[in-house]
């Protein structure tokens, strides 16, 4: 009875390996079929990185391209201002009467002007105009 002992424990040892071999196996293909949908995902992530990369280096391109057309406008104006400046020293320095107006006081309604708020929408501006009389209607012939 020994060598039947024997040869049904080696059989069920062989037997245990074995299913022990295939459930072995079959982690490791779930584990592989894991890896690839990790690796999958991970190359999809990389396309939208890039994507987004490519994206952000467009915008960056373009607002630099805006900047530069900015500093050439201004660039374009400063020179502008800076010939309207050069010719009114000159003509300022060359006249009297203009030098003697430029150099005189201004009259009281330009300085109340540059005292009031600025005006920044059409909200503020009808805040501020008087509710006297009211226009009369285009082609309204009534005396005022």
């Amino acid at each position: 009875m020994n060598a039947i002992a024997a040869k049904l424990i080696a059989g069920a040892v062989a037997l245990l390996a074995i299913t022990t071999g295939v459930l072995y196996v079959r982690e490791l293909r779930a584990e592989l079929v894991s890896a690839q949908l990790e690796a999958s995902q991970a190359k999809g992530d990389l396309v939208a990185r890039d994507e987004t990369i490519r994206h952000l280096q467009d915008d960056a391109a373009d607002k630099a391209k805006q900047q530069r057309k900015l500093d050439a406008d201004r660039n374009g104006i400063d020179a502008k201002l800076a010939g309207i400046q050069g010719d009114m020293r000159k003509l300022t320095d060359e006249n009297a009467e203009l030098r003697a107006w430029a150099s005189g006081a201004l009259p009281a309604d330009v300085i109340r002007m540059h005292t009031s708020p600025a005006l920044t929408g059409a909200a503020d501006y009808l805040a501020r105009v008087p509710g006297g009389d009211t226009l009369h209607a285009a082609g309204d012939s009534t005396g005022h």
